[in-house]
């Protein structure tokens, strides 16, 4: 009931003694003025305390210290503010709601509030603690002037919690913890052990487009080293690389000097406390992307994982002119911790249409140099692209596991530790992940003509992926293999054409390869996400015929994994090769042999046509059938038996996943070639002897 409907004027008059008569008991009870205040702010009190126990709108004390527009530091009494994460496409913000009188002051470190309306629906209630926990332990240093959205600090945010006692709203209270508490012993991936790695921080980004400059604002612990990393720098895209052509959007420069001219109160923090640009050479290609820049990075986060996935946002530099941001990229950092964000320098550069600020702007992959001071100006440093990101105890060279010398370690373990850490977290980001891959399955099968009937256990049937291309090294007669694969239905064996380029996400491109059993394809990026492929699955390289006067000959090698093999070295996946012929190539066919040397190497002076990564392929579907039926519906897992299977045919076994008799007891082995017994030379020797037999 409202005091309009019935408050102090429907009393009785002895009880306010307006009407009473002269030194009436009334009067001689009356209550001095300052005393009524006393009790009126009381019960109001009182109230509020039984209110805040039914989960009502409590008020609540904001007392602001050094606001220019209150001096005496007066407590200004404001109703309950609720912080919520908005979750957004781009980057999440710290949206603050309330419920305010109109005719309230709405003061607090002078920003005014926002006026939106909000419900609050959370019973939680903790029961015996009067405060949110904030900023405890762990050596952790406050940072008050942090500014986050609408305007407010972390001074904001401590004051509140302070007060807080709603479960629900402590929790969205604690969600900027990180940020306004930084760890002061916390050590990440891009620390000073990390050569190819370093960072900035407090760094902020004028709208649209605009300079970047330092946050001078932040208020340093003695303890804190932050201001060390805010030097002059920028970034320099004449790469060292001749084979890449810099993309000359992509620019960054920060003067340690410069002055934001602009109201830094109307540039917050990111929600996201640490932001991370990684990059490598020719990364626009997957498989250079995964062995360069992937492996690196996850052998670092494994070192020193972040607090948590969400402080961690990435971006991936590329580069090479005219390259984009692939799903395969998306893909393969979903496997890393961080918060599922994954996106181009480029977007980062380019800004936003309104200031920002980081706590933390890492980047990893860069060779980073510094000038000498002179007398009238400070050192400045700048950074450029480096050939890889080195894993903290191994350098670059053995992310293709090998030594100084170059010599193959049989023991490296590096891609399958990357390998299962992939599958371990995509399975824990989704629960119902197998349901889907047998869904997959079950869509792919009748997609390829099979009925329910005949589908009864999707388990029961195997599924052969032939990679698609649509530019350059093109399978050109791949239908041939499809349709030579409808002899194996009553065995049920199906095979399908796979092209990455078609897919819609990076989710539909996980559940496409954990679907296969087999992935079929020529030497390429597209055999990259074979990765992915069940345990046993099979990868089957197919090796481009390389001329002896050629370029390119480390791709068809036998003895040793390939470039793009080397991602399923010891893991639990067989990887074999199998070396293709000059019939494989369509080009020249019209010239006599004599003439055939002459015909391609005018055409590699031609637009390279003939370099084996610039022309398409015809591969016999006998290559494929043979894999089938001498290597796939093979049930036996032995080493000695898969060895001897793949040599009678003509594959090599760079990478076995097999027993050498227990049966649960699996082991990885590995059956090169020698670098003169390739399958093409045994091919050519068995022909040969044929003839002279003939």
């Amino acid at each position: 009931m409202t005091s309009q409907e019935g408050g102090d004027a429907a009393q009785p008059a002895a009880i306010n003694g307006r009407d009473a008569p002269p030194h009436s008991p009334a009067e001689r009870r009356r209550i001095p003025k300052s005393i009524s205040w006393l009790l009126v702010i009381f019960i109001l009190v009182t109230v509020n305390i039984w209110y805040s126990s039914k989960d009502l709108l409590p008020i609540i004390s904001a007392i602001t210290e050094g606001d220019e527009d209150n001096d005496d530091s007066k407590a200004v009494m404001v109703d309950k503010i609720i912080y919520s994460t908005e979750h957004e496409t781009s980057e999440p913000s710290l949206q603050m709601q309330t419920h305010m009188p109109a005719n309230k002051p709405n003061t607090l470190r002078n920003h005014s509030l926002p006026t939106n309306n909000f419900n609050n629906t959370d019973n939680s209630i903790k029961k015996g603690r009067s405060a949110c926990e904030f900023c405890q332990g762990d050596g952790r240093i406050f940072n008050p002037s942090i500014r986050l959205r609408n305007g407010y600090t972390c001074a904001d945010i401590k004051l509140l919690s302070a007060t807080e006692v709603n479960e629900h709203s402590c929790k969205e209270i604690q969600e900027v913890e990180n940020l306004c508490c930084p760890t002061a012993n916390w050590t990440h991936f891009w620390g000073k052990e990390n050569p190819e790695c370093f960072h900035l921080t407090n760094i902020c980004h004028a709208p649209n487009d605009g300079e970047w400059f330092y946050d001078r604002s932040v208020q340093y612990s003695p303890h804190d080293i932050s201001t060390e990393h805010q030097p002059t720098i920028a970034y320099n895209w004449r790469s060292k690389h001749k084979a890449i052509i810099p993309d000359f959007r992509i620019h960054f420069n920060v003067s340690s000097t410069t002055i934001y001219r602009g109201n830094m109160t109307e540039c917050p923090y990111s929600h996201t406390p640490h932001h991370v640009v990684s990059q490598s050479a020719y990364n626009h290609m997957i498989g250079e992307f995964y062995v360069r820049q992937l492996i690196g990075l996850h052998q670092w986060m494994r070192d020193y994982p972040p607090e948590s996935d969400q402080d961690i946002q990435m971006y991936i530099h590329i580069p090479a002119r005219n390259s984009q941001l692939f799903d395969g990229h998306r893909l393969f950092m979903g496997a890393l911790p961080q918060n599922d964000k994954v996106d181009n320098f480029l977007s980062l550069v380019q800004g936003k249409e309104t200031c920002e600020c980081y706590q933390t702007l890492a980047f990893c992959g860069y060779n980073r140099t510094a000038s000498e001071a002179t007398k009238n100006q400070t050192r400045s440093h700048t950074f450029d692209v480096a050939p890889a990101i080195s894993s903290k105890e191994v350098k670059f060279v053995n992310s293709w596991c090998v030594d100084k010398d170059k010599k193959q370690i049989d023991n490296c373990t590096t891609y399958n530790d990357l390998r299962q850490d992939s599958l371990a977290r995509y399975a824990r980001k989704d629960p119902l992940l197998q349901q889907k891959i047998r869904e997959y399955r079950r869509q792919t099968l009748s997609a390829a003509g099979l009925s329910s009937e005949e589908v009864d256990d999707v388990d029961e049937w195997k599924i052969v992926g032939l990679t698609e291309r649509k530019l350059r090294r093109i399978w050109l007669n791949i239908d041939d293999s499809v349709r030579a694969c409808d002899g194996f239905r009553q065995q049920k064996v199906v095979c399908i054409t796979v092209n990455v380029e078609e897919t819609a996400s990076p989710e539909e491109q996980l559940l496409m390869h954990s679907s296969l059993d087999a992935l079929v394809g020529i030497h390429g990026a597209q055999l990259t996400q074979g990765i992915f492929l069940p345990r046993q699955g099979y990868i089957l390289e197919l090796l481009p015929w390389i001329p002896d006067w050629s370029w390119g000959a480390w791709v068809a090698r036998t003895n040793s994994p390939t470039p793009l093999g080397i991602i399923f070295h010891n893991t639990d996946l067989n990887h074999l090769g199998y070396a293709l012929d000059r019939d494989s190539v369509p080009l020249c066919r019209h010239v006599n042999k004599t003439d055939e040397t002459d015909c391609f190497k005018a055409k590699l002076k031609r637009g390279r046509s003939f370099s084996y990564d610039q022309r398409n392929f015809e591969v016999d579907s006998d290559v494929v059938t043979t894999f089938i039926s001498s290597i796939l519906l093979q049930n036996s897992t032995n080493c000695d038996s898969m060895k001897t299977r793949a040599a009678e045919n003509d594959f090599v076994l760079y990478n076995a996943y097999c027993s050498h008799g227990a049966e649960n007891e699996f082991s990885t082995e590995h059956y090169y070639r020698n670098a003169n017994e390739s399958a093409a030379s045994l091919r050519k020797e068995r022909g040969n002897v044929q003839r002279l037999i003939e």
